[in-house]
């Protein structure tokens, strides 16, 4: 069986420390548990795959040994790790052997070393417990092997030193996230927009309802103005109508065109929407070259660089001139087609002010229409619910992703996911906490900062690291930072009486 195996691997893993192309970094290896649970000895490891080189034509195996140094083992399934090459060749080799059941017994896993394999792995084994054991040790061995023209390697490294026996408990420490209260809003202003594609008649600007796609665009604003209107608990400010042109033929024309054909809209709702006169505002955007600019990016026209070049650096006139002379004009026609259409156009943006609402009415609201809340309503309305609960982690997620920048929402979808256990959205959050510049940032450097990111280190079994952050949080006398630095002192005293 031996030699069936090492044919099939043709490789084993290692932890080195200086091989170029098969390389484990030393945090590669982590134990979570070793431990006697009634007849059986269980073991679970994380083996992290993210930084590992590894030769293409090689391949790394990792087996975990129970052992007491009086020549009693007991070895585990291994891990085996493909480079890519060496992959295909593992898998032609098993197929044309019919190795699939030796394979199964003797590997834990079979990884090829591609990106999406690129992660933590989470290794959980169990053999019979033999009274021997009480004074075993684990170690990790580890081969790489000698394919590819590369010399074969070996090593040996202890991850414990005994089993946790039954009746000896290891400390689980509990987390203590921190939460910023957000401020209220004085005013909770909000706003809808919709970019109206209008048809007119030839250099006219008078709406026709029932002209072109007309009834599909007027029904579209409608629809917006009237669903604002008709929720009591908004109030509409202002209506901010502007007018924009493509830009082909007179900048004065065009101009003219724009601004005429946003007072049409105007006039057109203010007849028909019920928003009073004095509300509506007329914006001139006349030829609207930062809109051709922005299609002409997301477009295939070419050549894009050469384009974008005439719209940034020189005058309207001159750009015409020179977008026409292009390439014997044929970029221009592709434009005037296809992108200019969608320049000549209507924006409405509308503006209302949400009302206020006490908890009992947020917790309907949010439902809905989460954009009436405001950060500060959302985070009583999550405080309604046990901490941790899927509700209370639903608040903090709908909060972030209605305000993205907003370094408080951030903080706080940190700290509701840790309580989940979620490290990798913790960690986005924690680095868009402090990366957004919202107000100064009024994250960056606060005690609650300090302590999330110290209970990520925790849970990544960073403890040096992790208490270095408490200690920056406590002395600003955070309670959260001092009870996680008495939760990491449990465990350091508890692991003290383990190890005796």
């Amino acid at each position: 069986m031996k030699k069936i195996l090492y044919t099939i691997a043709g490789l084993y893993i290692t932890l080195l420390t200086t091989t170029a192309y098969g390389q484990l970094p030393s945090e590669t290896v982590k134990l979570h548990s070793l431990r006697q649970v009634e007849d059986s000895v269980q073991l679970i490891i994380d083996i992290d795959l993210t930084a590992l080189r590894l030769n293409t034509e090689r391949s790394l195996e990792l087996t975990p040994v129970l052992s007491n140094g009086k020549g009693r083992e007991v070895k585990m399934k291994s891990v085996l790790v493909n480079g890519r090459h060496r992959q295909k060749a593992f898998e032609r080799e098993v197929e044309l052997n019919g190795w699939e059941k030796q394979v199964a017994s003797a590997h834990y896993a079979v990884i090829p070393l591609k990106a999406e394999n690129r992660k933590v792995v989470r290794y959980r084994q169990a053999v019979p417990y033999e009274n021997w054991m009480r004074e075993a040790q684990l170690d990790v061995q580890t081969d790489l092997c000698g394919c590819g023209g590369e010399p074969a390697e070996w090593d040996s490294r202890k991850l414990a030193n005994r089993i946790i026996l039954e009746g000896v408990k290891e400390y689980n420490p509990t987390i203590h996230v921190a939460y910023i209260r957000p401020e209220a809003e004085q005013v909770k202003a909000r706003s809808e927009q919709s970019d109206v594609f209008l048809d007119f008649p030839v250099a006219r600007t008078e709406i026709n309802p029932s002209f072109g796609n007309n009834p599909r665009e007027l029904a579209k604003i409608e629809q917006i103005i009237g669903g604002i209107r008709s929720d009591k608990n908004l109030t509409v400010t202002s209506v901010l109508i502007t007018g924009y042109a493509s830009p082909e033929g007179n900048v004065n024309t065009n101009n003219q065109l724009a601004r005429g054909r946003a007072e049409a809209l105007r006039n057109y709702l203010s007849m028909r929407a019920g928003i009073p006169s004095h509300l509506y505002q007329i914006g001139y955007g006349g030829e609207d070259w930062e809109g051709l600019a922005r299609l002409v990016q997301q477009s295939y026209i070419e050549p894009k660089g050469t384009i974008l070049s005439i719209i940034n650096y020189y005058n309207p006139e001159e750009r015409k001139n020179r977008l026409k002379a292009l390439n014997g004009g044929g970029p221009y026609q592709q434009m005037l087609h296809q992108l200019y259409p969608q320049l000549r156009r209507v924006v409405a943006r509308i503006d209302y002010n949400a009302k206020n609402f006490n908890v009992e009415e947020a917790k309907q609201v949010i439902k809905t229409q989460p954009r009436q809340l405001s950060l500060n309503e959302m985070f009583l309305v999550a405080n309604t619910y046990p901490e941790g609960s899927q509700q209370f982690i639903e608040v903090f997620e709908t909060a972030v992703k209605l305000y993205p920048e907003n370094p408080v929402a951030n903080l706080n979808a940190a700290a509701s996911a840790l309580k989940a256990g979620d490290q990798v959205r913790a960690e986005r959050y924690l680095q868009n906490a402090v990366r957004n510049t919202q107000n100064g940032n009024v994250v960056r450097g606060t005690a609650e900062y300090y302590n999330n990111l110290g209970v990520l280190e925790m849970l990544r079994g960073n403890a040096a690291k992790a208490k270095s952050l408490f200690k920056r949080a406590s002395e600003k006398n955070l309670d959260a930072s001092l009870k996680n630095l008495d939760e990491i002192k449990r465990k350091e005293e508890a692991e003290k009486l383990l190890r005796n």
